[in-house]
C-alpha cells in the first residue's frame, strides 16, 4: 500500500471526523421521526390514505375531531408509532403495519358501534354523553401483582 494514503486499517491513527456515520462500539442512533406526532401523521397519511364513504347512513363512521376522543387518540399514537417503527424494515414493514395494526384499529375506530358512534350524523359529540361512562374498575388489593 502507498505511504501516501496511509493503511486504511491502522487502528492506531485517528479516522478523521465520522460525517453522521455509525461506527461500532457506538450506540446505534436513533432514526428520526417522520411525523411529530399522532394528528400531522393522521392529517398526512391516514387520512389520505383511508377514502371511504362515512358518516350519515354509511357503513363507517368517522369524526373529524377525532382527536378528542380518547380511543381514537391512543390508536392513532399506537399506528404512528409502529409505522414509524415497521417503516424502516426494508422487505415486510409496511405490510406488517397495514395488516397487523393500521387495518385492525381503524376497523375499530370506523365500526358504527364504536367511539364514532354519536358523531355519525351531528358532527362531534363527547364519548361520554348519558348513559356512556368509562368501563366500571375496582383497585386490586395491595400485592396482588408482586
Amino acid at each position: 500500500m502507498s505511504e501516501e494514503f496511509g493503511n486504511a486499517f491502522d487502528d492506531d491513527e485517528d479516522p478523521g471526523p465520522t460525517h453522521g456515520r455509525y461506527h461500532p462500539g457506538e450506540p446505534e442512533p436513533e432514526p428520526e421521526l417522520v411525523y411529530s406526532n399522532a394528528v400531522e401523521f393522521f392529517a398526512d397519511l391516514m387520512a389520505q390514505s383511508y377514502v371511504r364513504e362515512v358518516n350519515e347512513g354509511a357503513t363507517f363512521a368517522w369524526c373529524p375531531e377525532w382527536y378528542k376522543h380518547p380511543e381514537a387518540l391512543i390508536r392513532m399514537e399506537a399506528l404512528w408509532r409502529a409505522w414509524e417503527h415497521l417503516r424502516l424494515e426494508p422487505a415486510l414493514g409496511v405490510s406488517t403495519w397495514w395488516l397487523n395494526h393500521a387495518d385492525p384499529h381503524m376497523r375499530v375506530l370506523m365500526d358504527k358501534e364504536g367511539p364514532f358512534k354519536k358523531c355519525a350524523y351531528d358532527g362531534h359529540k363527547t364519548s361520554r354523553g348519558p348513559g356512556l361512562a368509562a368501563l366500571p374498575h375496582t383497585e386490586p388489593e395491595a400485592g396482588i401483582f408482586d
